[in-house]
């Protein structure tokens, strides 16, 4: 998956600088929220020929590295979110 697949999904750029975060460049990543779902990108000083993947926050052993797959998960959750949830 490409950086522009994930702005054309809808994915929000979160920069981080160096100060902040500690580290010794300023860096990004993107996610997507949904209620209190939310998909984390790869950081971007972990790319290699522009090959981003996105995780379940919190969850990093769900990975998504296919277009098509968090295209279809983002239909599915986007489809079948409300805003609130009465038990």
């Amino acid at each position: 998956m490409k950086e522009v697949d994930l702005i054309n999904l809808g994915f929000t750029r979160i920069n981080q600088t160096a100060e902040d975060s500690g580290t010794s460049n300023d860096w990004y990543y993107y996610q997507y929220e949904l209620g209190s779902f939310c998909l984390i990108s790869s950081a971007s000083y972990e790319i290699e020929n522009d090959e981003w993947f996105v995780d379940i926050f919190e969850s990093p052993e769900i990975r998504f590295t296919n277009l098509t797959e968090v295209s279809i998960l983002l239909t599915l959750l986007t489809n079948n979110y409300t805003e609130t949830y009465n038990l």
